[in-house]
């Protein structure tokens, strides 16, 4: 085993130590700082064990340039070819949905979306996750759509006894709010009171 020198132990000591030694193989300083990054997040034993072997030091600092580049080659993409290629991706599979399924897929880091387009079984496992995604988020908008119209008649029902010519303008202004909110209005008068005098004083100072 080759011996690089004294081994410090602080992280920060570490990581200088490190960079000198990366820099020392040739590599540019930018480089260097990028590779030295990646080894520090290996953790302080195994970066021990780096600075202790010269050889070790090596197929790392090589390993860690060939991620670099294939990552550097990657984002080199323009976001347009990117977006084309996943797209074409998804929609050999999920027809219906592409356009959205692929916009979420966009959001994901770099490295992983290169990863999908590298693998046909975890892009499938990205898709089926983002149509589940998709499919809870239509049944619950489903289900609040109903909640408000329910509620919107029994609202209006009670508007209309406090202020019958502006009911249903009064009703569609509290219809802005959460259906929890409205479920708390419906079960407290006196809230429900103060909401509607609330809207009814602004539709009068709009209309004056």
């Amino acid at each position: 085993m080759q011996k690089c020198g004294a081994i410090p132990e602080r992280k920060d000591v570490l990581g200088d130590h490190l960079y000198s030694l990366v820099v020392s193989l040739n590599v540019t300083a930018d480089e260097a700082a990028k590779v030295t990054g990646m080894l520090l997040e290996m953790g302080n034993n195994e970066v021990l064990r780096i600075l202790q072997d010269k050889k070790l030091l090596q197929v790392q600092v090589k390993a860690a340039q060939g991620a670099l580049k294939r990552r550097s080659d990657y984002k080199s993409f323009d976001n347009e070819e990117l977006a084309e290629k996943l797209y074409q991706r998804v929609e050999d599979q999920e027809q219906d949905n592409c356009a959205k399924i692929t916009g979420m897929l966009l959001e994901l880091d770099c490295d992983v979306i290169e990863k999908l387009l590298l693998s046909n079984k975890d892009l499938d496992v990205a898709i089926s996750k983002a149509k589940a995604c998709l499919d809870n988020n239509e049944n619950r908008s489903q289900v609040t759509d109903r909640g408000k119209d329910e509620i919107g008649e029994e609202l209006f029902d009670k508007v209309v006894e406090i202020y019958p010519d502006l009911a249903a303008k009064i009703t569609g202004m509290l219809l802005e709010m959460n259906v929890e909110s409205l479920k708390v209005l419906l079960t407290c008068p006196q809230l429900l009171k103060e909401k509607v005098d609330m809207a009814y004083k602004a539709l009068l100072n709009t209309s004056s």
